[in-house]
């Protein structure tokens, strides 16, 4: 059935208030209604969800589910008239609990912890102080970011910029979830030291030092070594401020094979590497960080259990790079587990790529076939960067 677009239905309203117009089934009106479909953290069976097929959003792990925007569109925390992201990268309707390991992986790769001071005449020290955990993604993963925050429960997503989603968490009522997160699944990166300092300026923030000015310069020392340190205004208005030295960080090793396919989810590449000249061609497994995680990609390779794969760690200048390229570790290793411990979000589509390139590169038919090898030359083009949303 073909539902009427009046003025209430196009305007973000549901379908039920339309009149049905036309007998005729369109797949692009509106697709066969389910009931209900299983998820496993990120397996099937184990999560039961109602889902509503129509245009307008889409899940894109098996079974692939095209799904209704929650409530009135309107309403939405920014603003997704069914029409305006092209097909199939979302859903707002299915969401399901994350792997907590996973959350504490991906928030190593994506995740920020912060603390913002902003000035305010109505305060008597004229700053604001308050405490922010947040992730930043391409606005084709908002189902990855509505996960997440059904998992903790708290927080908000909105628009930042054009093509980025921001989900986070502010509010000193909601951060407390945060902190008993990352207390009992810890981050495994450098990441660590960033969430102590937000986690000490938090206990100051809840016992109102942000409020006196000793507070106030005692978090700001605290925030000169946060992420990128202070900002240009914050070190002009506070000269003299001192600044607190960090923690020592030490590697305690991979604490959960969840953990890895969320840092992978984050920071992991899949590559399909192709030389026209002889029709070579090569899947490669990689992850790009900073040197001061070097001790965090070792871990990873051993983690793997090959010992081909740790010599696959390279060092350049500020950065380190984890490589598998070896046919075998690829196939014998990487693919079965992240089979088994899944990679979430669009890159999902990319690792999904990757294993039918391997698929074919295990028979050999793209070295004497024009059209196998024009096949994988097709998939690579639609993979990483190039992949069409």
């Amino acid at each position: 059935m073909v539902p009427s677009y009046s003025r209430k239905a196009i305007s973000g309203q549901n379908n039920y208030l339309g009149m049905v117009t036309s007998p005729k089934m369109s797949e692009n009106e509106m697709g066969d209604r389910g009931s209900k479909s299983e998820f496993l953290n990120l397996k099937p069976k184990e999560i039961s969800v109602k889902e509503q097929r129509v245009d307008g959003s889409y899940f894109g792990l098996n079974p692939k589910l095209r799904c209704t925007l929650t409530g009135f569109e309107r309403n939405y925390p920014f603003k997704i008239p069914s029409k305006q992201f092209n097909n199939k990268s979302f859903s707002t309707f299915i969401k399901y609990k994350i792997n907590p390991w996973f959350l504490t992986g991906f928030t190593d790769g994506e995740g920020c912890f912060s603390i913002k001071i902003q000035q305010n005449a109505k305060l008597k020290t004229k700053w604001r102080v308050r405490a922010c955990f947040s992730i930043t993604l391409h606005i084709k993963d908002l189902l990855l970011l509505e996960s997440i925050k059904n998992s903790l429960g708290v927080g908000n997503i909105s628009k930042s910029g054009e093509k980025a989603l921001i989900y986070a968490v502010d509010s000193s009522k909601d951060i407390p979830v945060i902190i008993n997160h990352f207390d009992k699944y810890p981050l495994v990166t450098q990441k660590l030291l960033d969430y102590l300092i937000f986690k000490k300026c938090f206990e100051m923030i809840k016992q109102d030092k942000h409020l006196t000015e000793r507070g106030l310069l005692e978090i700001i020392g605290l925030k000169s070594n946060l992420n990128l340190g202070l900002s240009a205004k914050l070190k002009e208005a506070f000269p003299s401020v001192i600044e607190v030295n960090k923690i020592e960080y030490k590697f305690n090793g991979i604490p959960d094979p969840f953990w890895v396919s969320g840092f992978v989810s984050g920071e992991g590449s899949f590559q399909i590497i192709i030389r026209n000249y002889n029709k070579g061609v090569f899947a490669r497994f990689s992850i790009h960080l900073h040197v001061r995680d070097l001790e965090v990609l070792k871990g990873i390779s051993t983690y793997f259990k090959s010992n081909s794969i740790e010599k696959k760690v390279y060092i350049l200048k500020k950065s380190a790079q984890l490589q598998i390229s070896k046919f075998s570790d690829i196939e014998n290793i990487i693919i079965p587990f992240f089979n088994k411990y899944p990679i979430v979000g669009m890159k999902n589509l990319d690792f999904i790529d990757f294993k039918k390139v391997c698929n074919i590169l295990e028979t050999k038919k793209h070295l004497t076939s024009p059209s196998v090898f024009n096949q994988i030359v097709k998939i690579k083009l639609g993979m990483n960067l190039n992949r069409k949303w």
